[in-house]
């Protein structure tokens, strides 16, 4: 049978043209794959972090009811010998769904409240209480003198007069080396002090002479209470190595070597109240010392200020109230940090702040 050429020459045209179809549907879904791959990325990773938020979230109410209860149960004193501290010193990681939770408790008692230097005003409304500001400013100056040797005098003044001005609601100059809008503006990335609280600690870089050196030697020792200019260390809670902090709180009655002397010599289970605290034999010596204050190379306080500048002990405790928990959450090939800072009382506990991420 004879087939003619002009219908295979119709079939091979054909032919050719459902070949084109197929490789331009290929190269079309080969695009559309590589448009929609990130889209697909992104969404799997909003879901990954969805689900540390409700984990970090869920570690918050763990922490919050092992808090509540442990110290409910010792009239709100805490101690290194308690389940909370014990099982944060040995953290291991807890197995959930799809990942891992691995967390530690920090008591926010056993730091320098830096936000404590933005001092109430008295009830003129005009200065701050005098002799609470110095004292403030004194013991942060003596914790960074004492924290790192390579920080000068000079350095220290800036750092304490610039973060009261930091802190402080107004646009006075705060000492002879404090720092208000005009000297942040000026700068190569110009901003303004935000006269507020610290929200947290790495805020601090912001504060003028605060340098990366001193950055490091602080870190170990400070920490920011939210929207709160108290003051209270818990010696009960505090690390064997914070003995510049403790030598700093009682504005040099503490020696660094007794400081460190009875961190070293502490039961770990401390005192059960701040009568039983007083009758330690380091304390009761160095409150019977007079207290040897740096008040910096500025002016001298007034005697005002001196008067009211408090005892030795005035600012140690045994009872905790602000926690920070730091919990690193791993869900699939996601790890995040995740950091909250809880308030317990004996009527209730909640989250004062959150942040989630490095």
């Amino acid at each position: 049978m004879n087939i003619p050429l002009r219908l295979f020459n119709q079939r091979g045209v054909a032919l050719i043209m459902v070949l084109f179809v197929v490789a331009l549907v290929a190269v079309v879904a080969l695009s559309l794959t590589k448009a929609l791959q990130p889209s697909v990325v992104r969404t799997a990773n909003m879901q990954l972090g969805e689900q540390a938020y409700w984990y970090a979230v869920s570690a918050e109410e763990v922490v919050r009811e092992l808090l509540q209860s442990e110290l409910n149960d010792n009239d709100m004193v805490a101690n290194r010998s308690q389940l909370w501290a014990a099982s944060s010193e040995n953290s291991q990681p807890l197995p959930v769904p799809g990942g891992l939770i691995e967390g530690t408790i920090h008591d926010l008692r056993a730091c320098f409240n830096l936000n404590s230097l933005r001092v109430p005003e008295t009830d003129a409304g005009n200065n701050p209480t005098e002799g609470l500001l110095v004292r403030r400013k004194a013991q942060l100056r003596m914790l960074l003198l004492a924290a790192d040797d390579r920080i000068d005098p000079y350095a220290a003044d800036t750092v304490v007069d610039s973060l009261a001005d930091w802190l402080d609601p107004d646009e006075r100059i705060s000492g002879t080396y404090g720092a208000e809008d005009a000297d942040y503006e000026s700068q190569q990335f110009p901003h303004q002090a935000a006269n507020t609280y610290l929200s947290e600690v790495s805020e601090l870089r912001l504060v003028r002479g605060v340098t990366p050196l001193i950055y490091r030697a602080l870190e170990p020792y400070v920490c920011a209470w939210p929207h709160d200019a108290n003051m209270a260390i818990n010696v009960n809670t505090l690390a064997e190595g914070a003995a510049p902090l403790l030598h700093a709180v009682s504005l040099g009655s503490l020696s660094l070597d007794d400081a460190k002397r009875f961190l070293e010599n502490r039961d770990m289970n401390g005192f059960e109240s701040e009568e039983q605290m007083r009758t330690d034999r380091i304390l009761t010596q160095a409150a019977a010392k007079p207290i040897q204050a740096n008040f910096g190379g500025g002016a001298r306080p007034t005697s005002a200020a001196l008067a009211g500048l408090g005892g030795a002990l005035d600012d140690l405790t045994v009872k905790s109230e602000y926690f920070e928990l730091r919990a690193e959450i791993t869900v699939g090939d996601l790890r995040i940090r995740g950091r909250s800072v809880v308030e317990i009382t004996p009527e209730q506990t909640r989250v004062l702040y959150r942040s989630l991420g490095d």
